[in-house]
Order: structure tokens, then sequence, then C-alpha cells
């Protein structure tokens, strides 16, 4: 061994790096929240774990919809038409047709690279609200085709997995090769892994060349095209990556539910809701959709028993965080963090002056 061997430091496996916490502390830190939803999953009872599924199936469609609006700053209101993209063919794919589930997710992941490449083409010469209304046309114009495609879609009378209606089939299990998701515990660990997936690919992508652009063009999209970046083309990358993630998510929520109607992906449940999160949690953060999940889709749960004054407490709620924070929830949670850091390095200098 030569002497520069013996200089060289050994490696050591880092958590941390410049940014923060590293990827392979990013990488720990889901894995062991995964494992900890599997144990908590196998101690609660049936309805718990529905709520829970539920929540986690907000979040997931949260962090997809974070990927364009928080991190690329368009306001893109189509999430609910590539969830019913991916829904309508992987209900059909598997009660219609018989196909096997890895196939119905190809299916569905080149269905929507495709359509959400072709439809970035066009939307992304408009910008500001004009984008929006054009992402939240697609949404209005995707909701009524499921309604009046009845040939296709059974119309308002819904799809099954189980098969045409009038079958009476019961809903199938969505089987991934050896993986075969039935109950609902299933549907929930398959759902956090799912958003644990979004959110490490996305703190990935932050760190490259890639997420640095979409930072660039949400802070100003002329400055970013100034210095090279090719601002449709980050653009278009978020938009792509966000309707295809939906898409799957859409495979799963189908699955899981096992039965489809076109009123569960209208524009307030579908597109709106998934908005209200980010925002409310915090826009262009990794807690703030899943902070925003839990308040928009939690707090109707806790008081569900209370179905006079439900709504009230649920809207006076969502009043309070946004009038306390435009950044959301997390923005609260920084504003407490800087407050308490503040008076503790302040109180530390004085220590050392008094000394």
């Amino acid at each position: 061994m030569s002497g520069a061997d013996l200089r060289r430091p050994a490696a050591r496996l880092r958590l941390t790096d410049a940014h923060g916490l590293g990827i392979v502390g990013r990488t720990l830190l889901a894995v062991a929240a995964f494992a900890a939803v599997a144990g908590l999953s196998l101690l609660l009872t049936e309805r718990w774990n529905y709520t829970l599924t539920s929540i986690a199936t907000a979040a997931l469609w949260a962090v997809c919809l974070n990927i364009v609006v928080g991190y690329t700053g368009q306001l893109n209101l189509s999430l609910g038409a590539f969830l019913a993209l991916g829904a309508y063919i992987g209900t059909l794919a598997t009660g219609t047709w018989g196909w096997p589930g890895i196939a119905v997710l190809l299916v569905v992941i080149a269905a929507a690279i495709a359509i959400s490449f072709l439809l970035s083409l066009v939307m992304f010469r408009a910008r500001g609200l004009h984008f929006a209304l054009l992402t939240a046309g697609l949404s209005l114009v995707t909701a009524n085709v499921l309604v009046t495609w009845t040939d296709v879609t059974g119309g308002s009378a819904g799809i099954s997995t189980g098969g045409p209606i009038t079958a009476g089939g019961l809903p199938k299990p969505l089987e991934i090769g050896p993986i075969v998701l039935s109950e609902t515990r299933d549907y929930l660990l398959g759902t956090v892994f799912l958003v644990c997936f979004v959110l490490w690919l996305t703190t990935l992508l932050l760190r490259r060349r890639e997420g640095a652009g979409w930072i660039a063009v949400r802070e100003d999209e002329w400055l970013a095209a100034s210095v090279g970046i090719k601002v449709a083309n980050r653009k278009r990358v978020a938009f792509i990556l966000c309707s295809t993630l939906a898409a799957v998510a859409g495979v799963l929520y189908a699955h899981w539910i096992g039965y489809m109607t076109p009123g569960m992906f209208g524009f307030a449940n579908a597109s709106f809701d998934p908005l209200a999160m980010v925002v409310l949690g915090g826009a262009g953060t990794v807690a703030g959709p899943l902070v925003g999940a839990v308040v928009v889709a939690g707090l109707p749960e806790l008081f569900r028993g209370f179905e006079d004054v439900s709504i009230l407490v649920y809207g006076l709620a969502l009043l309070a965080v946004i009038m306390a924070s435009p950044r959301g929830v997390t923005g609260v949670a920084e504003w407490i963090r800087d407050r308490v850091g503040g008076r503790l390095a302040r109180r530390r200098r004085e220590e050392a002056s008094d000394d």
C-alpha cells in the first residue's frame, strides 16, 4: 500500500451535505417512515386503516401536484384529468380486459407521458391565469367525457374492477407480479410507498440541474431565460412528471375503491382539493403537501361525528391557517422556529457577554 493510500481518509456514510439532510439520509428517513406506518397499521382497526388510506391518498395527490405548483410556480388545475385517466384505464384493464397489473401500469405510464407531452406543446404557450384556465378546462372536459362516453366509461352509472356493473362481480385486487393488493391495509402501504417514492424523487431532482431550473423558473422566468435556462422545457418536464405520477396514483385509487364514477373526478374533488392541500400546507416545501393533506382530508374525519357543526369548524380551521400565514402551515412552523431560535441565540450571546 502506497503512502498516498495511507493518507487518504476512510470513506464515511454521510447523512447530511451542504443542503442539509443528504440523499442517503432522506432515503433512510423514507424507509423509516414506511416501516413506522406498516407497524402502526397492524395495531389499528379496519376503520382507522381506511381513514389513514384516505389521508395517504390525498397526500399522494398533493405531492404530485406540488411538483408543478410548488417548484415551478405554475397554477395547474388538470390533476383530476390524469387521475381519471389512470383510474379508468386501470379499472377497464382489470375488470373488462383482464390485463395483469404490470401491463396496466406500463400502459398508463405510456399514455400519461404521451398525452401530457402533447398537451404541454400547446398549454405552455400561455402563462399565469391563462395557463390555469387551460388546465381547468382540461379537467372539466375530461369530466364531461366520462359522463357522455357511456359505451366505455359506463356514464353516470360507473364501472367496476369486477367487470360490467350488470354482471355484479366483486372488485378484483391489483396484482403487480408477486405483490397482491386486496385489503385496505395493502392499499395503505402501497399508497404510503408511493408518497415516499415521490418525495424521494423530487428531493433528488431538486439537487440536480433540473430541480435548480424549476426553482429559477418559479422565481423569475425572464431572468432564468436570460442565463440560458430553457424555461419551456423545465415546465414541460415538471408537468409530464406530475401527470404521470398522478395517473399511477389513479390506478391505485381505482383498485382500492373498486368502483369508479365521473363524480369522483369532478373539478372540486380531484383538482381543487389537491391545490388547497399544497397551498395550505406550504407550496414548494417537502412537508407542506403532507401537512395540507392532513388538514384538508383529516379534519373532516375528526369532526365527522358532529354533523351540525363539522363544516363550520372545518371552514374556520382553514380560514385561520390562511390568515395566519400566506405560506401555509409550514410557514407558521418556520416563523415559530425562527422566533424561538432567535431568542435562544440572543440569550446565549448575553450569557457569553456576562462571562
